[in-house]
Parts: C-alpha cells; sequence; structure tokens
C-alpha cells in the first residue's frame, strides 16, 4: 500500500520500546502500581511485573524491525496482531482499573510517565491497538527499500510523530487547563 503503512506498526514498536524500557528498569513501579489498581489478584503482580517489560520491547522492537525493513504481509501480521492484542489488552485493563477505582487516583504504571490512569490512558491503548492492525493489514507491497529518500523520510517523521502523540497523550489530558493558559483574571487586572 502506501510508504506510510509502516509508520504505524511502527509507531506502535516505538511506544511499546519505550514503555518496555521504563517497565525493565523499574519493575517495582509496575508492581506498585498493579496493586494501587486493585484488579488482579496479588499473586499475579510479580509475574506480570516480570513479563510486561520484555513482552512490550521483543513485540516492539520486531514491529520497529518490520516497519524499518519493509518486511512483506505474513511478517506484518505475525508481528502486528499479537501487538494490537496487547494494546487491546491494556487499554481493558486500565478501563477495568477505572471502573474499580472509581475517581481514586492511582498510578497508570504503563511505562510512559507519572500520568494517572485516565479515559486518555484507554483511549491511548485503543488507538494503538487500530494503528498496529491497521499497519499490519495494509502491509502487502511495503517497498520501503525502494522508496525515494524523501518517501521514507515522511514515513519516519510520521512513525516519530504518531508514536510521540500516542504516548503523550494521557500525560497531555492531565495537565491541568490553568497551567496551560495564563489566569485571565490576572491578565485583565494587568490591563487596568
Amino acid at each position: 500500500m502506501s510508504i506510510l503503512s509502516p509508520a504505524l506498526l511502527g509507531a506502535v514498536g516505538l511506544v511499546m520500546v519505550a514503555a518496555s524500557l521504563s517497565h525493565l528498569r523499574s519493575p517495582e513501579a509496575l508492581r506498585r502500581g498493579l496493586r494501587a489498581h486493585q484488579v488482579l489478584p496479588e499473586r499475579l503482580h510479580t509475574p506480570v511485573s516480570r513479563v510486561l517489560g520484555p513482552l512490550e520491547a521483543v513485540l516492539g522492537a520486531a514491529a520497529l524491525v518490520v516497519a524499518l525493513t519493509g518486511a512483506p504481509l505474513g511478517a506484518a501480521l505475525l508481528i502486528g496482531m499479537p501487538l494490537a492484542g496487547l494494546s487491546l489488552a491494556l487499554a481493558l485493563y486500565l478501563w477495568q482499573v477505572l471502573r474499580v477505582t472509581a475517581g481514586q487516583v492511582v498510578p497508570c504504571a504503563c511505562g510512559l510517565g507519572e500520568a494517572p490512569v485516565s479515559q486518555s490512558a484507554v483511549l491511548r491503548g485503543g488507538i494503538l491497538a487500530v494503528l498496529a492492525v491497521a499497519g499490519a493489514t495494509t502491509a502487502n507491497g511495503w517497498a520501503v527499500h525502494t522508496a525515494p529518500a524523501a518517501e521514507i523520510f515522511v514515513a519516519l517523521a510520521a512513525m516519530l510523530v504518531l508514536a510521540l502523540a500516542t504516548a503523550l497523550l494521557p500525560a497531555a489530558r492531565a495537565v491541568p487547563e490553568a497551567e496551560l493558559m495564563p489566569a485571565r483574571a490576572h491578565d485583565h487586572g494587568s490591563h487596568r
């Protein structure tokens, strides 16, 4: 399809690799998050905190390799579909966390910053799942190795922008509007 098809799968790969680095560096932070989420039984906190980081790293790195090498449809599907499944599972898990913790502020423990669990974090998981499926199923005919340099640059830039926008979604939503906009009362007072 388009040279941008690899950007979709690559963006999910970048987000997963970034999350895995945090989970691999600090599995204890993930365990604390799982405890605060109150969804999984206590006996699963340690196994999940040990498996999630490596799983994200392997799938994320594989998605990047597939995206950057212009692998055929079969390879894209082989990586993209489990990546979509993991992303969807994480979205559903965080949705359950929101239900269980009802109004409490609990850490996301997503490996992508310190934002609390929010609807934006659930949305991010859903977006990642859609990007993974779209990237994996439109991979037929990828020609990254024969594409003009300008097209490859656009695809890589799109991959980076998609990854950053998706990864930072919950953190951006967590910033109070008052910190983003100057205080209007203060501005009006200074013009008098």
